[in-house]
């Protein structure tokens, strides 16, 4: 079987909007798949990428290494992403590092490959639109981290982990983590969100029932 007809999720993939169904049928065709039963390091910063990665199924966190030894969470990527395209491209050193979440496959795009679709001019705009978009994000949390208290960058971040699936399997551990404060807080803030019927919280998973509100709680 090939490779588009495991993974049709892929046509509609971002990075292939708007182009024809050959070319998008073949690109997923000459990609690699790779199955990651646990978490992996697919990007190291500050070595080369390889090439270009398609999550199909599961997530990719992008990870920041400071000089003081300390890991930064700056992203988490879902379905249909991509990760390391700047890298190959450019052949720069990675900025950060791509691990990938337990149970997540992904389709491998040689620097070959992606060479060859950046002579179709729709193909190199798709990647420009998905840089402004991680413009944009990486943006919007930095000012969420500085600036908002405890219960907005909660928020914040359960929105961007439930953005395509409602349904967050993340720890309170880990996301105190992501947050930049204790588990005793986050449990605390998950449980004011819970009393206002935002989410719910049973047995280490989190559902998002009121995505409007909990947005508009946010914003205000």
């Amino acid at each position: 079987m090939e490779v588009s007809e495991r993974f049709p999720q892929m046509m509609k993939a971002d990075i292939l909007s708007g182009l024809s169904k050959k070319f998008r049928k073949d690109f997923i065709n000459h990609c690699t798949v790779l199955n990651y039963d646990c978490p992996t390091h697919i990007l190291v910063q500050g070595e080369h990428s390889p090439g270009m990665f398609l999550i199909a199924s599961g997530n990719v966190e992008i990870l920041y290494l400071g000089e003081d030894g300390n890991q930064t969470f700056l992203a988490r990527a879902g379905v249909g992403a991509i990760v390391g395209e700047t890298e190959a491209i450019s052949e720069q050193l990675c900025a950060a590092t791509a691990e990938t979440m337990a149970n997540t496959t992904l389709l491998f795009c040689s620097k070959k490959l992606l060479v060859e679709a950046l002579g179709t001019v729709k193909f190199v705009k798709n990647l420009m639109k998905i840089f402004h978009g991680h413009l944009l994000q990486s943006n919007y949390f930095k000012l969420v981290d500085r600036n908002s208290p405890v219960d907005h960058r909660l928020c914040a971040y359960l929105l961007m982990f439930s953005e395509r699936n409602s349904t967050i399997y993340d720890s309170q551990t880990y996301l105190a983590g992501v947050v930049g404060c204790s588990r005793q807080t986050v449990n605390k803030e998950l449980g004011a969100l819970r009393d206002k019927g935002l989410i719910s919280v049973e047995k280490g998973v989190i559902e998002i029932l009121d995505r409007e509100n909990l947005e508009a709680f946010l914003s205000a």
